[in-house]
């Protein structure tokens, strides 16, 4: 399935580095371009830069608290700052027509995901946090409804779409809203009843979105770029371990344990997790898509689980949290691609997929057991595990992809 609908040919190929285009450009939609693949644009670049200040702050919920409380937060606060970057990153790849309107209605949902950073750390800790992270998140949201009620006027091809998308992304804006006004622990039930409304529009829109289906040269790219936002955290993570080691070998070694587990999760990501499943939007397209949310959580909760190993190793305490945050962060990754696989194979029963799971589930039982253990001899371990499934994903050959096969469904 390629994307149906584009700019028109003069205005896609206007130069984007010289200087702003004329306000009197029509929005339309975008059409997939035979002899291009469409790729990030600098204003896609641009708006990806406060997402790195969100994920820096979502890790520090989960760093400044490792149990199970501040699993939670951290979960619960990823869910709509990823949220987010999804709805947006999806109206960019089939309206963005880079006008001068866009840009600074884009500049303005920038400053909201700002503000909703800045309110990340304080969310869960009274009235007024939560009033902050409500009214940011929200204010992003309505930006984002105003986006589509502009596609709306102007693209009518996609009405089919944006209707539903005014609807579902209004709705859930206006829970958000309404939780502003609303004092813990309430406002975080609407919280959830918003962010279920959201992200249930797109699953719920299948027949809609083929009409007006997504760039498949894009997407990919723009949730790759996100994974590297997720390890960037991570190797920044592994720096701070650095510093914090204080140079002594046993500290070192976790940090250099972290590392390499990080380099498997990206070799693992950008080798073996192919783009195929997009193909097909009902089952293995939303698998794609939300299955990215496991991953990304757990590429993420895998740096904090590092840094956490040394410094357990700088007081040599062999356990503690760090062993569940580490484990448990690599097995959301490698169960999250593994669904993804596992549902775009027919017929079910590709050793990679199982192996995948296999492993993941292996790796939640150990992040579990209260096994004493030095921080590098753990690392260790998930390092084997994640090089024995790079080594198995390079040899075993699968089925056909069942969106290869089916690709119109």
């Amino acid at each position: 399935m390629t994307a149906l609908d584009t700019l028109d040919s003069a205005t896609r190929d206007a130069p984007r580095a010289g200087g702003p285009r004329s306000d009197r450009i029509r929005l339309r939609l975008r059409k997939a371009d035979a002899a291009h693949d469409r790729s990030t644009s600098p204003l896609e670049m641009f708006f990806d830069l406060v997402f790195m200040v969100a994920v820096a702050e979502l890790v520090s919920v989960l760093l400044h608290d490792p149990t199970w409380a501040g699993a939670a937060r951290y979960t619960a606060l990823f869910v709509p700052v990823w949220w987010s970057w999804v709805s947006y990153t999806f109206y960019s790849d089939r309206f963005d027509n880079d006008d001068r309107a866009y840009r600074l209605i884009v500049i303005a949902a920038m400053a909201a995901i700002l503000f909703m950073s800045m309110a990340i750390p304080g969310a869960f800790s009274g009235s007024t946090g939560a009033a902050r992270m409500a009214l940011s998140y929200a204010a992003s949201r309505l930006i984002l409804v105003g986006l589509y009620a502009r596609a709306h006027r102007h693209a009518h091809e996609a009405r089919p779409l944006t209707r539903r998308y005014l609807l579902g992304f209004g709705t859930g804006a206006a829970v958000w809203l309404v939780s502003v006004f609303v004092p813990p622990p309430v406002c975080y039930v609407l919280w959830a009843v918003g962010l279920a409304v959201d992200m249930l529009t797109p699953l719920l829109s299948a027949a809609a979105i083929a009409r007006v289906p997504f760039d498949m040269s894009h997407i990919p790219e723009r949730f790759g770029l996100f994974t590297i936002i997720v390890l960037g955290e991570v190797v920044a993570l592994n720096a701070a371990g650095i510093t914090s080691s204080r140079l002594q070998p046993m500290a070192l070694a976790a940090v250099a344990g972290a590392f390499l587990v990080a380099a498997a999760q990206w070799w693992l990501c950008f080798d073996f997790v192919d783009a195929s499943p997009l193909r097909q939007w009902r089952l293995t397209g939303q698998a794609y898509v939300y299955g990215h949310l496991v991953i990304h959580a757990g590429i993420a909760a895998t740096g904090v689980g590092g840094l956490l190993a040394t410094e357990a190793a700088n007081t040599g305490r062999q356990t503690g949290a760090w062993q569940t945050v580490l484990c448990w962060g690599v097995a959301a990754f490698l169960l999250g691609i593994g669904t993804i696989h596992q549902l775009n194979m027919r017929p079910w029963g590709d050793p990679r997929a199982w192996c995948r799971l296999g492993l993941g589930t292996a790796f939640l039982v150990l992040g579990t057991l209260d096994v004493p253990m030095r921080p590098p001899v753990l690392e260790l371990i998930l390092i084997c595990g994640l090089a024995g499934q790079i080594l198995v994903e390079s040899r075993v050959a699968g089925p056909v992809p069942a969106a290869a096969a089916h690709p119109h469904e």
